[in-house]
């Protein structure tokens, strides 16, 4: 525990120094404060209390501070498992600073856990805190880095020979801000990435494009129905016309079968007539000039049915 202590001490910064030393003047004030008020008890007592639990809450304050408001980061993890064929561990993430100051390094700390789903009773509750206090292997590693408010880098670690295949784990990355590595070493350099919209923009974003698709939806819909009122009155206009024109030719076809028709009984009638006298024909046409009237109604008739008498053929 001590180790912990001490080996928690050692990364911190002079910002973490001065809130160390923050929490420990308040609560020194405190028992201070207890021991002037040592006569009456009811205001001794609490003041004491309270002294001795902001000391033991202090490690927890500071990581606190550390992790969530310092040196807070956001993790994108690409793969963290390993692998089926071979006994190799492998993790990758992107690590991006979202905190307030900048990072010097981070702490990867892959911790073996006992199983508590295998247990009952009180073993159960003795591997449970032994998860939180003391796991049953650590493996950890210090990554420096020069990762600024707003940049992200790429973490790729692995572990071979991985002999826990199976077991629970949990895989940590704790950053801070005191540089502990040498001018030599190699860092990891953080890039600034092109920042991402925020849901609330996005939001509204997608609202504005909803209404807008609306908006042109209904302008299509409008469009669309007038196009089709227009279109309807055009077919129909024209199915007027070709239904129009469809019994005009009906029509046509019915006037010419009756006069085929008329024409047959008229042959047929002529060829049981006498054939006519034409010297009196050309006769009277010649006298008197012919009219409708002094014409019989059939002389169109007789005069295309007018059968020219055939020459007889020589002998050869």
């Amino acid at each position: 525990m001590r180790e912990k202590i001490l080996n928690f001490i050692s990364y911190f910064h002079i910002y973490d120094l001065i809130l160390f030393s923050a929490f420990l003047l308040i609560a020194m004030c405190f028992i201070f404060l207890s021991f002037i008020a040592f006569r009456k008890k009811f205001i001794s007592i609490p003041f004491f209390l309270l002294g001795f639990a902001v000391i033991i809450a202090i490690p927890f304050a500071i990581k606190y501070f550390m992790e969530e408001r310092f040196y807070k980061i956001e993790k994108e993890i690409s793969y963290d498992n390993t692998y089926n064929y071979s006994d190799v561990y492998q993790y990758i993430a992107d690590i991006k600073n979202v905190g307030r100051r900048n990072i010097s390094g981070c702490v990867f700390s892959h911790e073996i856990l006992y199983d508590t789903s295998k247990d009952s009773g009180f073993t159960k509750y003795k591997h449970m805190l032994l998860n939180y206090i003391k796991p049953k292997k650590v493996y950890s590693k210090d990554i420096p880095m020069d990762l600024k408010v707003g940049q992200s880098v790429h973490i790729s670690e692995v572990m071979e020979d991985y002999k826990h295949k199976g077991e629970p784990y949990i895989t940590k990355i704790e950053c801070y801000g005191k540089k502990r590595h040498s001018d030599t070493t190699k860092l990891l350099k953080g890039i600034y990435k092109p920042k991402k919209e925020s849901d609330e923009n996005e939001g509204k974003k997608d609202d504005k494009l909803i209404q807008d698709i609306g908006n042109e939806s209904n302008v299509n819909d409008e469009i669309e129905f007038d196009e089709f009122d227009e279109f309807d009155i055009e077919t129909t206009n024209k199915s007027n016309k070709t239904d129009s024109k469809t019994q005009e030719e009906i029509k046509k076809t019915q006037d010419i079968f009756i006069l085929e028709s008329d024409d047959n009984t008229n042959q047929n009638n002529l060829s049981n007539t006498p054939a006519p006298d034409t010297d009196n024909l050309n006769s009277y046409n010649k006298d008197n000039p012919p009219t409708e009237e002094t014409l019989p109604p059939n002389w169109r008739e007789l005069r295309d049915n007018f059968n020219v008498p055939l020459l007889k053929e020589t002998p050869r």
